[in-house]
């Protein structure tokens, strides 16, 4: 009997383990259709010299995920490429090729809150970190992407797979965010702590180097050392040869997962003002 009840069990395990499959697929279809109600704002970006340099900066940043070069233009690229087979998912080109069909508001709410015009939820933006952007900076960025070169081609649209619809529903690949309701205004730039902060939390650092800064853990990005303790071992002007340069005051480069030529445009300043608030950290 024990016999015959294991080879039963055994039997069947291909039928659970398919609908366990199903299941999950099916779960993570009706998340991505889902659609967010976050409003669209009636805004058009003025644009001046000044906002499109600035949001070049900005832009920049950004180069690591929507470039396949690693660098502006923010012509896309294949997420996909060399992963598990989750279906076509770019992230997408940002020049005009591609986001002359959005208005102003469209592009604000994708970028800050992680919502795609279609209303669904963009997959793997990092609209948590972009919704502390000044209103100023987002204006800017929308100011440069305008004003950038069109780039063909366009990126294809995302289409999941049914291996990839499984990952959504297992996994918090979708970034969706709250509506932004109130303003936001960034500190006066300048070598200070108050802008340190600022710069640190549209930056990105919090994610790679833990919620206090004091090393990594999330499961889904690389996993950084302790900065906190930087202004205790590196003075100001070898923090910002470091972040310069990708190279530690020691000589070792920096770990091959810290993005140090995403912020190249970063002035001297910017650098100070980080360094300023991690000191203001102790």
């Amino acid at each position: 009997p024990a016999l015959k009840w294991g080879g039963a069990f055994l039997a069947s395990v291909p039928t659970l383990v398919f609908g366990l499959a199903t299941t999950l697929a099916l779960v993570g279809f009706a998340k991505i259709n889902q659609t967010h109600p976050n409003p669209v704002p009636d805004f058009t970006v003025a644009s001046t010299e000044e906002r499109i340099a600035r949001g070049r900066t900005i832009a920049r940043t950004c180069a690591g995920c929507h470039s396949a070069t690693g660098d502006l233009p923010l012509t896309g690229s294949n997420f996909a490429e060399g992963g598990p087979p989750i279906g076509q998912l770019y992230a997408p080109n940002l020049t005009p090729v591609h986001l002359a069909e959005w208005s102003d508001g469209e592009i604000i709410r994708a970028v800050r809150e992680g919502v795609h015009r279609s209303g669904r939820s963009l997959i793997i933006m990092p609209a948590g970190i972009f919704r502390n952007l000044s209103d100023e900076d987002l204006q800017a960025v929308v100011a440069y992407l305008r004003s950038s070169e069109p780039v063909e081609p366009d990126t294809p649209p995302t289409s999941i797979s049914v291996v990839g619809a499984i990952l959504v529903s297992l996994f918090p690949l979708q970034t969706a965010q709250p509506p932004v309701t109130e303003p936001v205004v960034a500190p006066p730039p300048g070598p200070t702590a108050e802008y340190g902060s600022y710069l640190i939390s549209i930056s990105g650092c919090y994610d790679c180097h833990g919620h206090n800064l004091t090393g990594g853990t999330e499961a889904f990005a690389p996993v950084g050392p302790n900065i906190a303790v930087i202004p205790d071992r590196w003075s100001e002007q070898e923090f910002v040869d470091a972040m310069r340069t990708g190279v530690r005051p020691d000589g070792v480069p920096l770990g091959p997962d810290m993005p140090w030529r995403d912020f190249e445009l970063y002035s001297d300043d910017d650098f100070r003002a980080m360094y300023a608030y991690l000191q203001a950290r102790r």
